[in-house]
């Protein structure tokens, strides 16, 4: 299918090409802690869709809608009017481009209201993967980022893993950040530098697992999993999962 530029491919024999190692053989990155899913009425997840190309907004909008499990219930075309829009609506998700006019959507992350159940996950779709700008959208609160030229089921997927408190990063995002990215080459080898529980802690996060979850596989607190994952950011000279997760790929801890 193609919109107006938006191009959709369905080429994949399996429901979920983009999962990690212990799920499937792609790269998928579900990071951080697991959180209420939230929905709309009648079980409907309510979207609302920011992106100053409005051929490609609307043809979204309608592809997702025509899954039968969306309602987008408001649309924006520039930063400053999707805070408007925000201002009114609630929705369960909100998905944006980077670069729109007024206010970008960075600086729209940024200045995003929290509901009474905390701030709206959102995802930002947008042609412009560079690795700095996708750091920045994180940084201002994205969780997730894909490029526009994904499959709908990405989209699909990327919506229920934020919707669970997770931070999702397509493949290719992925992959230029490991090609692009010092901290890797400058962080020390896992292998010698962690303890065999660290290194399974490592594994762990890497496969999209919250700290409570690999409490429960490992048999330990989630405070002494925090502590493990503390002592792993200092070890290799990181700051975020994100580049943990990076450093275990370039290294070898994990596969791709």
């Amino acid at each position: 299918m193609q919109a107006g530029g938006w191009a959709v491919r369905n080429t994949s024999a399996s429901p979920h090409p983009y999962l990690l190692p212990a799920q499937a053989s792609m790269t998928l990155f579900a990071l951080f802690q697991d959180g209420p899913v939230l929905r709309g009425a009648v079980g409907m997840i309510r979207l609302i869709v920011a992106d100053d190309h409005v051929v490609i907004r609307q043809a979204l909008c309608e592809m997702l809608e025509a899954r039968g499990k969306y309602e987008v219930i408001g649309q924006a075309s520039t930063g400053a009017e999707l805070l408007r829009v925000l201002a009114n609506k609630t929705p369960d998700v909100i998905i944006l481009d980077v670069a729109m006019p007024e206010l970008g959507g960075v600086e729209a992350l940024q200045l995003m209201p929290e509901s009474r159940s905390g701030k709206v996950p959102a995802l930002v779709l947008s042609a412009d993967s560079q690795p700095r700008n996708v750091k920045a959208a994180i940084q201002a609160g994205a969780r997730g980022y894909l490029p526009k030229d994904v499959e709908v089921h990405e989209i699909e997927f990327a919506i229920d893993t934020v919707l669970k408190g997770n931070t999702y990063l397509s493949p290719s995002i992925t992959k230029s950040f490991i090609e692009n990215s010092g901290s890797v080459a400058a962080a020390p080898n896992p292998l010698e530098v962690l303890s065999e529980r660290e290194l399974e802690v490592l594994r762990l996060l890497a496969d999209g697992r919250a700290n409570r979850q690999i409490g429960k596989l490992l048999g330990i607190s989630t405070r002494t999993v925090d502590t493990h994952r503390s002592n792993i950011l200092k070890k290799l000279a990181v700051k975020t999962n994100a580049e943990l997760v990076k450093v275990a790929i370039a290294r070898g801890v994990v596969s791709v």
